[in-house]
């Protein structure tokens, strides 16, 4: 038999008589040790320390730390947030190799500065008058032309004579169909087998086509305006031409010819061309350059492709300051004809509506047709000249700030093209050295790329998603400590916590809903 002191011998608890009741733990100490072993564990600095520490002030510590902490990352991530909803654009240098066979080459136009081919005024007069008109009626349909020969949109100041006529007699007259009538033919301004492309010879006439500009018609080279020329690209997938080279003799080469005999006798129009340079799917192009008899032109382009990204596409237009081609300006809705959206073929659709609001009418010669509008004839001359100073100057917004400029003018609300080609050019001009014999006057001209590589710049948004989401967890890994697993892990969390809740919930109702069933 074994022997125990009293010291090993374990203290016996005195119970009160009767059955013992033992308190169960509140549901506040519940939930409170549930969140103290979870958040115990959790991957968020300074949690452990504010649950974990023995003392009590160390735990208001890390508490009070815990909370500046997530004031600090809340501040953070508002300034985030907010560079991030401004949407900032900003233009940077995708490359400076670019390669020249990425892009179109530009679409070439050659217009005269006399429009008029009089070897064809008698039997334009035999189309378009009737067989029984006098002699007055026959004078002022030759005026009508002399008028016609240097006529284009932005210089309707040669219509200030016929103004002042009656012409009530050519009221049934088509501008159109007569100007195009009288322009010259390409046989009749290319010396034949001078156009060469790619170092390839061709027929000009196959090369260029007419095609109506604001300077009226003109012949234009790999162009996408005109319904031939769109046809051009059913029957060649290459079309509009590229060109993988650069340098003189690489390009377009013509050489241009006048016989004396389509000029008026008395004229005092030179014989000289525009030679506009313009994107091929744009209407036409201000800026020209004048091409002078017995000279040889050398046009150097050094293109420069401007990319919107497509990540801001969902912004709206007036934020970003640009149109994509497949929108529409909503101040002009033209028709998803040839012409997609671009400053140019807005300006000038512009001004058509312009034109449309002063004189009742449209002038398809010069400006993209409108269907189902009337097109203006001679008896619209008068009005047309009275608004030419509203026609013949185009307004941009936000200009009066910085010009104090009283001309009337056109306001046109035609923000950039988000993706374009801005085309920088120079002219060298020399005198041509004439061997033929026949004595005609001769322009010849080359066009071809500067440089076989290009700058390519790219506007994007200066904080994508991708840099949000970079910025939020460098915040939030500096202030809080945290990564994207210590979301789950506050969410499990809290879901567990929202279980125990429910269910504690339910058993104290059904403990509620067992007493009134045994009290009855």
């Amino acid at each position: 038999m074994l022997l125990y002191t009293k010291e090993l011998v374990a203290p016996r608890s005195k119970f009160r008589p009767g059955l013992q009741r033992f308190d169960r733990p509140s549901l506040r100490m519940k939930y409170g040790t549930m969140l103290r072993e979870s958040f115990a564990r959790s991957t968020i600095h300074g949690l452990q320390n504010a649950v974990g520490e023995s003392h009590l002030w160390e735990r208001y510590f890390w508490l009070i730390i815990v909370v500046l902490a997530t004031s600090g990352f809340l501040g953070m991530y508002s300034i985030l947030e907010y560079r991030h909803r401004e949407q900032v654009l900003v233009s940077v240098v995708a490359t400076t190799q670019f390669p020249v066979f990425s892009i179109e080459f530009p679409a070439v136009a050659v217009c005269p500065w006399n429009h008029v081919n009089w070897l064809r005024a008698s039997t334009a007069a035999e189309r378009f008058l009737s067989s029984k008109a006098d002699r007055e009626v026959r004078e002022t349909f030759r005026q009508l032309l002399i008028g016609m020969e240097q006529l284009n949109f932005g210089n309707l100041q040669s219509l200030g004579e016929l103004s002042q006529r009656n012409l009530s007699s050519l009221k049934h007259l088509s501008l159109t169909k007569l100007a195009n009538y009288l322009a010259y033919r390409c046989d009749e301004l290319f010396v034949p087998d001078s156009c060469i492309f790619d170092e390839t010879t061709y027929d000009c006439c196959q090369l260029f086509v007419a095609e109506q500009t604001s300077k009226g018609q003109c012949l234009v080279f790999n162009s996408l305006i005109s319904e031939e020329s769109r046809k051009k690209r059913v029957v060649n997938e290459f079309y509009p031409y590229k060109i993988s080279t650069a340098g003189e003799g690489s390009g377009l080469q013509f050489m241009l010819r006048l016989n004396n005999s389509f000029s008026r006798s008395d004229t005092k129009v030179p014989f000289s061309m525009n030679l506009m340079i313009k994107e091929p799917r744009q209407w036409s192009q201000p800026a020209m350059y004048h091409l002078y008899s017995n000279t040889e032109n050398f046009v150097s382009i050094d293109p420069l492709v401007i990319e919107t990204s497509k990540n801001t596409i969902k912004m709206h237009p007036s934020k970003r300051k640009c149109y994509f081609e497949n929108e529409r300006n909503p101040y002009y809705s033209y028709s998803e004809s040839a012409l997609p959206y671009n400053r140019g073929n807005c300006i000038f659709f512009c001004l058509q509506m312009s034109l449309l609001d002063h004189c009742k009418c449209t002038m398809p010669l010069f400006l993209p047709p409108i269907e189902g509008t009337r097109e203006c004839g001679v008896l619209d001359i008068q009005c047309l000249y009275r608004q030419t100073d509203v026609l013949g100057y185009v307004k941009t917004i936000g200009q009066e700030k910085y010009i104090n400029d009283s001309r009337r003018g056109q306001l046109c609300r035609c923000p950039d093209s988000c993706n374009k080609q801005q085309y920088n050019m120079l002219l060298n001009v020399r005198r041509l050295e004439l061997t033929n014999t026949s004595g005609e006057e001769r322009i010849r001209t080359e066009v071809y790329f500067g440089q076989r590589v290009i700058t390519k710049i790219e506007t994007k948004l200066q904080y994508t998603f991708t840099d949000w989401l970079a910025g939020l967890g460098g915040i939030l890994g500096l202030y809080v400590g945290a990564s994207a697993l210590s979301f789950f892990e506050l969410a499990y969390v809290l879901g567990k916590l929202l279980w125990s809740l429910l269910k504690d919930g339910y058993a104290k109702i059904t403990l509620k809903l067992n007493r009134v069933d045994n009290q009855f």
